[in-house]
C-alpha cells in the first residue's frame, strides 16, 4: 500500500504541476533542449548525456535521461540536432523525439542570430498494474500510451561574451487527449561572461519559463570559471507571480538552490555534476544531476571556446 500511495501522490502532484516543463539545472551548459536555436552554435558536433534523479528516497521518485547531439554545417549556415529524452514518474513515462533545424546569420564581426524549429513526437504512457488495483475503472488495468506531434521554435543571439535566447515549447495543443496535456512555455534566457582575472572568469545568467497560468519560474544563476578548466556556481530557482495574480501563496513559493560543476577533462570531454536542495517541505529529499559531453573536433577552422562559455 505504501509504494501505492506514493505513486498517486507524485501523480497527483505531477499533475497539478503539470504546467511547468521539466527541471533541469545544467541546461546552462547545453542549451538545445529549452530552445532548438541552440543547435550548431559550438560550431562543432556536440554529444550530450544527461541523468537526473529528484527527490532521492522516494519511491516512484522523477528519473530523466536524455540524448542531445548537434552540430553545423559545412557552411556554417545550418545548425542541426537531434534530442531524445524519457521522464518516469511513479507508473507514468513521457519519452519524446524531437529533430532541430536552425537558420544561422552573421549579423556582425563575432555575433550570430539563429532561428530554430523543432518537430517532434511525444509519447505519454501510464501502466496501471503499478498500482496493484483491478476494482477501479479509472485506472488502466495494464499499460495504456499516446503519441502525439509537437514543434518548438525559438530565436538565439551570441557572441563571444553574450548570449540571449526566446523559445516556446508545445506549440501543438489537443484539448480532448485522455492524457495530461502539457501548457505552452515560453522561454527567456540571457547571461555574460567577463574577466575577473588573469585566470577568473564570472558568468551570471538568468532563465524565466513562463505559461501565463501559473507562477512565472525563475532561475538566477552564477558561476566561476578557472583557468578554463572548471566551472564552479550555483542556481536559485525561485516563482514569482509575473502575470498572474490568482495563485495561491504556496503555488508562487517554491524554491530550489542548485550547486553545480563541471569540468573540462580534456579538449573534447567534459563531466558534470549537480546537487539540487528544496527550499520547502521537500527539503528532505535531494536531486542529483549528472552529464557527459563530448565535442567531435574534426573540423579544421572551428571557432568553438575550450571550454564552451555556454
Amino acid at each position: 500500500m505504501k509504494t501505492l500511495y506514493t505513486l498517486l501522490a507524485l501523480l497527483l502532484t505531477y499533475t497539478a504541476s503539470a504546467q511547468q516543463a521539466p527541471q533541469y539545472s545544467q541546461y546552462i551548459f547545453n542549451s538545445m533542449a529549452i530552445n532548438p536555436a541552440y543547435a550548431g552554435s559550438k560550431d562543432v558536433l556536440n554529444l550530450n548525456l544527461f541523468h537526473r534523479s529528484q527527490w532521492s528516497g522516494i519511491e516512484g521518485a522523477p528519473t530523466t535521461q536524455s540524448l542531445n547531439i548537434d552540430g553545423a554545417t559545412e557552411n556554417n549556415r545550418l545548425g542541426l540536432g537531434l534530442g531524445v529524452t524519457r521522464d518516469q514518474i511513479g507508473a507514468q513515462s513521457n519519452t519524446s523525439v524531437y529533430g532541430n533545424i536552425a537558420v544561422k546569420l552573421q549579423v556582425s564581426y563575432n555575433g550570430v542570430l539563429s532561428f530554430g524549429l523543432a518537430p517532434g513526437l511525444v509519447q505519454q504512457k501510464i501502466d496501471g498494474s503499478e498500482f496493484g488495483i483491478t476494482d477501479d475503472p479509472s485506472i488502466p488495468v495494464g499499460a495504456m500510451s499516446t503519441i502525439k506531434p509537437d514543434v518548438k521554435i525559438g530565436s538565439y543571439f551570441h557572441t563571444d561574451r553574450f548570449y540571449a535566447g526566446l523559445s516556446v515549447s508545445d506549440l501543438i495543443q489537443f484539448e480532448d487527449m485522455q492524457a495530461i496535456e502539457p501548457e505552452r512555455h515560453y522561454f527567456f534566457t540571457t547571461g555574460y561572461v567577463f574577466d575577473a582575472g588573469p585566470f577568473i572568469k564570472i558568468k551570471p545568467s538568468v532563465l524565466f519559463k513562463e505559461d501565463f497560468k501559473a507562477p512565472t519560474s525563475v532561475d538566477l544563476n552564477a558561476f566561476i570559471l578557472l583557468n578554463d578548466k572548471l566551472w564552479l556556481g550555483g542556481s536559485y530557482r525561485t516563482s514569482m507571480n509575473l502575470f498572474n495574480s490568482n495563485i495561491d501563496k504556496d503555488a508562487a513559493n517554491r524554491t530550489a538552490l542548485a550547486l553545480i560543476a563541471e569540468l573540462q577533462i580534456k579538449q573534447s570531454l567534459r563531466l558534470g555534476y549537480a546537487y539540487d536542495k528544496m527550499l520547502n517541505d521537500l527539503s528532505g529529499f535531494n536531486t542529483h544531476e549528472v552529464s557527459i559531453g563530448y565535442y567531435f573536433l574534426k573540423k579544421k577552422n572551428a571557432k568553438m571556446l575550450t571550454p564552451q562559455y555556454f
